[in-house]
């Protein structure tokens, strides 16, 4: 297996991602890792020799996190379009992209284009619960949706939960202000209507709070909506710690406390932080694409690089290719 990883996107790149991929690349010695970006500026930040799993891909212009889609098109051999034309060419089997998230997507869609019968790709990521994860769908492709998108963004997340994860029959929601059928907008009235007509689990309307308690697997909603979620949990997420950890600096009574319940806290940021998480599945464009976190550090690419190498291995893209192909089930193809 073959990953190209942009070495050149993210808030601490080029040296996080240097980090991040030859660590993969060290515990996974059958994979290759592809660096892609500006040869001098990823040799600067090599700690030694190449692995023998490590190349470098020279791609000497570089898109900035404050750039247009349009750089696209001006910067031609940029560090994303050489990753997008990477997996395009088969010379690799999927990529991490950890820059830009605009540039990311469009990049992605420009060069790979979306499986045959998908009409949007939408970005996942799972938000942690107290029995695994529930994976919410869109969180930012898509600022504006129609209900046919939401209910594509429900079957692929569905399919890629059955494959890699080896979940049975997740249950799915569509996020609103309220559980009634009655509540929500005519976008959530006209999604849960065409789920309903689907072979999905389908719970219906879901609340905010149905994403933490575990009962829920899959929440679609547009990405306006989605990204503010995200953002809103990793903030709250990262507060909690921080409150947490002044309440047990208080005093010394705490702090002795705090020493005997130090790898309950270790254990709940390694369950919660997105940096364990890694990265998030574009899914829809025809081919495995991973868009992590602009402030990645080695750990998020490692665990970005995982995730990529878990969707290859489940044959994830060729399942999307087989489900709208045959059309089965899709009440958003009708």
């Amino acid at each position: 297996m073959k990953l190209a990883l942009d070495a050149m996107g993210g808030d601490d790149a080029p040296q996080a991602m240097v980090d991040g991929g030859i660590d993969y690349a060290k515990a996974h010695p059958q994979h290759a890792v592809i660096l892609v970006g500006q040869d001098a500026a990823i040799r600067a930040c090599l700690p030694g020799p190449l692995p023998g799993n490590v190349t470098i891909e020279d791609a000497p212009e570089v898109i900035g996190m404050a750039d247009k889609i349009t750089a696209l098109r001006e910067k031609k051999n940029d560090s994303m379009n050489r990753c997008a034309q990477l997996v395009k060419d088969g010379r690799a089997d999927g990529m991490v992209l950890c820059g830009n998230t605009g540039c990311s997507v469009a990049a992605a869609q420009l060069h790979l284009k979306r499986v045959p019968g998908v009409k949007r790709a939408g970005i996942l990521t799972p938000l942690p619960n107290p029995k695994g994860h529930t994976w919410l769908c869109d969180i930012g492709a898509n600022t504006v949706c129609r209900p046919e998108h939401l209910v594509q963004f429900a079957e692929m997340t569905v399919v890629l939960l059955e494959c890699v994860y080896g979940k049975v029959a997740p249950k799915v929601g569509v996020l609103s202000n309220g559980e009634e059928d009655g509540k929500g907008t005519e976008l959530t009235h006209e999604t849960v209507d065409l789920l309903r007509k689907t072979s999905l689990n389908v719970v219906g309307n879901v609340e905010g709070t149905d994403i933490y308690t575990g009962e829920i697997d899959v929440v679609v909603c547009d990405g306006f909506t989605g990204n503010i979620v995200l953002k809103t949990s990793e903030g709250l997420i990262d507060g909690a710690l921080a409150i947490l950890r002044e309440e047990i600096m208080a005093s010394w009574r705490t702090k002795i406390g705090g020493k005997m319940v130090y790898p309950a806290m270790r254990r709940f940021k390694q369950r919660t932080h997105w940096s364990v998480v890694g990265g998030c599945p574009l899914i829809g464009v025809d081919g495995v694409t991973i868009i992590g976190h602009g402030r990645s550090n080695r750990v998020a690419v490692f665990n970005a690089l995982r995730q990529a190498a878990r969707c290859v291995d489940a044959k994830f893209i060729e399942l999307l290719r087989t489900r709208y192909h045959q059309d089965v089930g899709s009440a958003a193809a009708s």
